[in-house]
């Protein structure tokens, strides 16, 4: 086929993952993506103070402002705020009947049409969406320099980068993976172009500013200037080797009459990726006592207490394999059902049974195949080495900055088991594919994940016991309520609110001690009040956590409705269970074994 044929294809593929990258960014719920709120706060400050910030109180200041700098810039067309992400109490990595998988409240404030703090967040993920649709562009620009060979080895990669789900995911979120993934791809991809160009710099141009650049992204980026520095000296040594199957020793002879070449464009490459980041660095020495700031990582980090052993790197490569593909949520807590991990195991074991057949029937593209491996796995050993330090550190996004060679390999792998002439069709197929298991993730995975819970169904309300009820409190009813499993509350909208109200359940001993308390939005969470039509019904659970004091009898339940950040309303009802200015009803009495 013929060159434009790869452009066109590749080009429509950047479409396409802007496309879906635009639609997680759109639906999935504002700071429910790894570390989003975090970053969410440190961009505010940006935009607001027009300073970094000293010390901990941003921990994600830790990283260089790069990214959060311009998704600052970006936000600044609203008014970005972060006081609308409104913490959910019952936030649960594994969710239950009475736990939520979200970790705030999502309100009308964040409703479409988006304003005020939500349009700017959606601003600033919209950049961030522009951000990881130019990395799926640079993987088939590396992937052109790395196998010039085989374009359509390229192309598969650029297939897969555009609809992985995870790519998808984070990077349509405020966080500076994706940032870290094109400058990292952009600085290989340059590497790639100096090797092929005979190492010389003009062939690969964007690569200093592409390293300082990525530095300033994420320092996680750094582990590629190896991988880069070993291709200008190869580069430099094919100018005088024939044929690249030459022994090992006419390498070593090559890099040795060439070092003035591979030297002037080292330091030529190098000084002025220093350069860019050099500010950063200084900084960081002054304020840290080191280049990296390694004081302020430690500070903002849950540290590892302990050693590291076969069971830990277990841990590490099974979070790894697992949350690359695919896994949503704040904590990557929201998983594909099993069956789709099993597809990914079975395409990474194809993947790499399909490279040991290239390594024997394609000797030219040995060289490249280990060199983008070696990428893969200096970005590896970094974090390896971070996970030493820090904790949570199982998560593919990690591994972003070598996704261009991550993909190129597996799909040099999985094109050896492909005859040339069905390449372009079963590419297709497989890009499709994972495309649809993408779409899924978003409408099958996170949309109904963190929906609102199913209504109570008519038979439950038709055996509710609504003796007492309702009882009014603002704008909601308490139409029923039972306390024998667990309190159990039924709350009634007559008219839409328009408020974000929170209930307030306490257990109160015969002398008046508080025993226990806890305050929540209605339905775990899930579904804010201020969104709710008029006529809905939402089942409200309790699991009471008893302290250790608290013996066999009777307790005292009461339950009190306030707006989010006010006091709580009046309630109106039957004199037996609401009396005076006293702002809980009474429900019953819950015997304690």
């Amino acid at each position: 086929m013929r060159p434009a044929f790869y452009r066109r294809a590749a080009a429509l593929l950047v479409l396409l993952h802007l496309l879906l990258a635009g639609a997680y960014s759109a639906w999935n719920p504002l700071g429910e993506a790894p570390d989003e709120a975090d970053h969410w706060a440190y961009v505010v400050y940006l935009a607001r103070e027009r300073a970094l910030p000293v010390g901990p109180q941003q921990t994600q200041s830790k990283h260089p402002p790069l990214f959060h700098a311009s998704a600052a810039l970006a936000a600044s067309l609203a008014e970005p705020r972060a006081d609308f992400l409104r913490p959910n109490p019952d936030i649960a990595l594994a969710p239950g009947p009475t736990q939520s998988p979200n970790f705030f409240i999502h309100t009308a404030q964040e409703a479409w049409p988006w304003r005020g703090g939500a349009l700017a967040f959606h601003l600033a993920r919209g950049w961030a969406v522009l951000l990881s649709s130019l990395t799926v562009a640079a993987v088939y620009g590396l992937g052109r320099a790395a196998l010039p060979q085989r374009p359509g080895v390229a192309l598969l990669a650029t297939g897969l980068a555009a609809v992985l789900p995870e790519f998808a995911f984070v990077g349509s979120a405020v966080n500076n993976d994706g940032a870290a993934a094109l400058f990292a791809t952009l600085g290989l991809w340059g590497g790639f172009a100096i090797y092929q160009g005979r190492g010389r710099l003009r062939c690969g141009w964007w690569t200093p500013p592409a390293l300082g650049l990525g530095l300033l992204a994420k320092v996680s980026t750094t582990a590629l200037w190896p991988v880069v520095g070993l291709l200008i000296v190869l580069g430099a040594a094919r100018e005088v080797l024939s044929s690249e199957r030459a022994s090992v020793g006419a390498w070593r002879a090559a890099v040795w009459r060439t070092w003035p070449r591979w030297a002037l464009t080292g330091l030529a490459v190098f000084v002025p990726a220093l350069v860019i980041a050099a500010p950063w660095w200084l900084r960081n020495w002054r304020l840290y006592g080191d280049p990296l700031g390694m004081a302020l990582v430690r500070a903002t980090v849950d540290e590892r207490s302990g050693g590291w052993g076969l069971a830990e790197t277990a841990w590490l490569l099974r979070g790894w394999f697992f949350s690359f593909w695919g896994k949503f949520g704040g904590a990557g807590h929201v998983p594909y059902p099993a069956w789709v991990y099993w597809g990914w195991g079975v395409l990474a074991l194809a993947g790499m049974a399909g490279l040991g057949l290239a390594w024997r029937r394609e000797r030219g593209t040995r060289l490249p195949m280990a060199l983008l491996a070696l990428a893969a796995l200096a970005v590896a050993a970094g974090i390896g080495r971070y996970s030493l330090i820090a904790l949570g550190t199982d998560q593919g996004r990690l591994l972003f900055p070598a996704l261009g060679p991550l993909l190129l390999l597996l799909a040099l792998g999985l094109a050896a088991w492909t005859p040339a002439r069905h390449a372009p069709i079963s590419g297709a197929a497989l890009t499709g594919s994972v495309a649809l298991l993408a779409a899924y993730g978003l409408v099958g995975v996170i949309r109904p994940a963190f929906g609102p819970p199913p209504p109570p169904s008519r038979d439950e309300m038709a055996a509710l016991p609504v003796a007492g009820a309702p009882i009014t409190f603002g704008e909601l009813a308490l139409a029923g309520w039972q306390l024998a499993d667990g309190p159990l509350l039924y709350w009634r909208a007559e008219a839409a609110p328009t408020q974000d109200w929170r209930t307030q359940l306490r257990i109160v001993a015969d002398d008046g001690a508080l025993v226990w308390e806890w305050q929540r939005s209605p339905g775990y969470g899930r579904f804010s009040t201020d969104r709710w039509p008029a006529g809905t019904v939402m089942a409200d659970r309790y699991r009471v956590r008893w302290p250790d004091w608290a013996g066999p009898g009777r307790y005292r339940v009461e339950v009190g409705l306030a707006p989010a950040g006010g006091a709580l309303v009046q309630p109106n009802g039957p004199q037996d269970l609401v009396s005076g200015d006293f702002p809980y009803a009474f429900l019953g009495w819950l015997e304690r074994p």
